[in-house]
This record gives structure tokens, C-alpha cells and sequence, in this order.
């Protein structure tokens, strides 16, 4: 097992961290399993066969209702190797010295009371309408000096 830096320091973002890029891995996983079954007639075949007394096409995931075929564990392997990876990338030392930097950075930072946000919020706001209604009427306006300029 692989030790792990600094144990305990900059625990939320390394966990932040961790479950984000899990997302986006699980996520391929997907899309490949996707991909692998549209594209290759072999990732469709099942990789157990069932009983002579199971009517299903094949074995299932219960509770997912998926297929075992060579795709699907093709790709879960991928996955599966991409978050040990990714384990092990955020805990090497200079990613997690990073990451326990990134922490006591972010404790250090003051967040607006709800009043201020709204306040800047509105004032954002009134400043797009107001960019958006100098735009539409310089249009217009340009609009009609060429329209007499070019007819």
C-alpha cells in the first residue's frame, strides 16, 4: 500500500479533489463502454453464460440491470485503473503540497455576507441592461445611417 503524504492535512480538497476527477473517469468509463459496444461486435459478447434454467440473454448486474459482457468489464478496468492512478497522483509530494497549500489558501479567504452579493449581484446586473440597451440602440442607429448611405 502506498503511503500516504501528509496524512490528514488538506483533507477537503484532496478529497475534492479526488471525488471530482472520479466523476469525470466514471463518466468516460461510460462513454466507452458506449463506444466499445456500438463499434466492436466482440465487446458484446457475454463473457458468462447463463444456466439452462435462466431465461435472461445472459448475467446481470441486479441492481443496474447491466449485461456482464467483455465491455462493460473492459471499461470498469479502465476505470478502476485510472482512480488508483489518481490516488496516487494526488498523494505524491508535491501534488499534495499543492493541495495543503490550496487549503490554507482557501481558509484565508473572506466570503461576502449575503447583503454584499446581492448588492453587486443587482449592480452587475443594471450594468448588463444598460451595456445591452447601448448596443441595440447603436444598431439601430448605425443601422439607419448605412441603410441611407447605401441606398
Amino acid at each position: 500500500m502506498a503511503e500516504i503524504h501528509k496524512q490528514g492535512q488538506g483533507v477537503l480538497v484532496r478529497r475534492s479533489a479526488f471525488w471530482g476527477l472520479t466523476v469525470l473517469v466514471v463518466w468516460g468509463g461510460q462513454s466507452l463502454y458506449t463506444w466499445l459496444i456500438n463499434s466492436f461486435d466482440f465487446a458484446k459478447t457475454l463473457v458468462l453464460q447463463p444456466d439452462s434454467t435462466d431465461h435472461l440473454d445472459g448475467w446481470e448486474i441486479p441492481v443496474l440491470e447491466q449485461r456482464l459482457d467483455l465491455g462493460f468489464i473492459v471499461s470498469w478496468a479502465v476505470v478502476a485503473i485510472f482512480l488508483w492512478m489518481i490516488h496516487r497522483f494526488l498523494n505524491k509530494p508535491r501534488s499534495a503540497e499543492f493541495l495543503i497549500e490550496t487549503n490554507e489558501e482557501l481558509k484565508k479567504v473572506t466570503w461576502p455576507s449575503w447583503a454584499d452579493a446581492k448588492s453587486s449581484s443587482m449592480i452587475v446586473l443594471g450594468f448588463m441592461v444598460f451595456l445591452a440597451i447601448f448596443l441595440w440602440s447603436s444598431d439601430l442607429l448605425f443601422g439607419f445611417i448605412f441603410g441611407l448611405l447605401l441606398t
